[in-house]
C-alpha cells in the first residue's frame, strides 16, 4: 500500500477494501497530521504553562500540608495544622474583616467612577474624546508610580493635600492620612479607586457606545426622564457587562499588594493589614512557607467561592432572559 501526495490511499490490493473504509482511514490520516503539526507547535507554551502556573499552584499546596525547613526546602508533613494555626490564631478574624473593607470599598469606588466617567464621557459633547484620554492615564501609569505619588500627595507635612487645605485656611482638615490607623485604609482605597477606574469605565463606555439610540430617543418621545431612561433602558443593557467588570475587580482587589504593600507596608498598627500582605509577611519575613502557603490556598479557595457565585448568577440571568423571550 502506498500514499499518494494528497494523503489518499493509492494503490496496491485496495479493491478489496470498502470505498467507506477508505475515506475513514483518509480523513482520519489527514486530521492527524494536522493535530501532529499543531500540537508540536503549541508544545512549548504547553510546557512553559505547566512550568510557570500548574507546578507552583500544586507545590503551594504540598507546602500547606508541611513544614518546610530553609535553605533546603527539606519538608515534612504536619497534615492540617498549619490551618489549625490559622484558624485558630485572634488575629485571623481582623485579618479577614480588613481584606473585606478593602474588597468591598475598592471595587464599590472603582464601579461607581467608573460608572460616572461612562456616563459623562458617552455625551456627544466637544472635547470629550481628549477628556478620556487624560481620565485613561491613572490606568497606564505603572502602580507603583502611582502608589508613590499618592504618598506624596498625602504625605502629613508636606503633602500636596494638607498643604493646599492649610492655604485655603482648611488646616483644621490636614490629617496624618497614612500615620493615623482611622484613616489608612480609606486612603488607600481612594489611590486604588484612582489607579483602576479608567478600566472599568472603558468596558462600560464601550457597551454604552453599541447600544442603539433609537431605544432613548423613543423614550424621550414618550415623556420619560433622564432617570427614568437610566433606571428602565440604561442599566438593563449594561447588567451583562458591569456583572463582567464586578468579578474582574473582585478578583484584582482579593489579589491586590503592590498599592498597600508601597503606600502603609501593612500599617500603621496592621490597620492595611490584608490578605496578600500577610501572605508575604509570613513567607518573606518571618520565613514560614507552610504557613504562608495555607494562607495562599485559604485566598484560592475564597477566590473559587466568588467564581461559583458568579457562575450561578450569571446562569439565573440567561435562564431569566430566556423565559423572556
Amino acid at each position: 500500500m502506498a500514499w499518494d501526495s494528497e494523503g489518499t490511499l493509492a494503490a496496491l490490493g485496495e479493491a478489496s477494501v470498502p470505498r467507506s473504509t477508505t475515506q475513514r482511514r483518509k480523513r482520519r490520516s489527514v486530521a492527524l497530521r494536522r493535530w501532529s503539526a499543531g500540537y508540536i507547535l503549541i508544545a512549548p507554551a504547553i510546557l512553559l504553562i505547566i512550568l510557570m502556573m500548574v507546578y507552583p499552584v500544586f507545590q503551594t499546596i504540598y507546602f500547606s500540608f508541611s513544614k518546610v525547613q530553609l535553605p533546603a526546602l527539606r519538608t515534612t508533613f504536619v497534615g492540617f495544622d498549619n490551618f489549625v494555626r490559622i484558624l485558630r490564631d485572634p488575629e485571623t478574624g481582623p485579618l479577614f474583616y480588613r481584606t473585606l473593607v478593602w474588597v468591598i470599598g475598592g471595587v464599590a469606588l472603582r464601579m461607581i467612577l467608573g460608572l460616572g466617567a461612562a456616563l459623562v464621557f458617552n455625551a456627544k459633547v466637544r472635547g470629550t474624546v481628549w477628556m478620556r484620554v487624560l481620565v485613561i492615564l491613572p490606568w497606564a501609569i505603572p502602580s507603583v508610580v502611582g502608589a508613590n505619588l499618592w504618598r506624596w500627595i498625602v504625605q502629613a507635612d508636606a503633602g500636596v493635600l494638607n498643604q493646599t487645605l492649610r492655604s485655603w485656611g482648611l488646616g483644621h482638615w490636614a490629617l496624618n492620612w497614612l500615620g493615623s490607623p482611622d484613616t489608612a485604609m480609606w486612603t488607600v482605597i481612594v489611590a486604588y479607586a484612582w489607579g483602576g477606574f479608567p478600566f472599568v469605565m472603558l468596558l462600560i463606555l464601550a457597551r454604552l457606545q453599541g447600544l442603539p439610540e433609537e431605544i432613548n430617543e423613543a423614550a424621550k418621545v414618550d415623556g420619560a426622564n433622564w432617570w427614568q431612561i437610566f433606571r428602565y433602558i440604561t442599566l438593563p443593557s449594561l447588567s451583562g457587562v458591569l456583572m463582567i467588570a464586578l468579578i474582574l475587580e473582585i478578583v484584582s482587589g482579593i489579589n491586590s499588594f503592590d498599592t498597600l504593600m508601597i503606600m502603609t507596608g501593612g500599617g500603621p498598627a496592621n490597620a492595611t493589614m490584608i490578605w496578600g500582605i500577610k501572605i508575604y509577611k509570613t513567607g518573606f519575613t518571618e520565613f514560614n512557607l507552610g504557613g504562608a502557603a495555607a494562607l495562599s490556598v485559604l485566598m484560592f479557595v475564597g477566590m473559587l467561592a466568588v467564581f461559583a457565585v458568579y457562575g450561578i448568577a450569571n446562569a439565573r440571568v440567561r435562564k431569566r432572559q430566556e423565559d423572556a423571550l
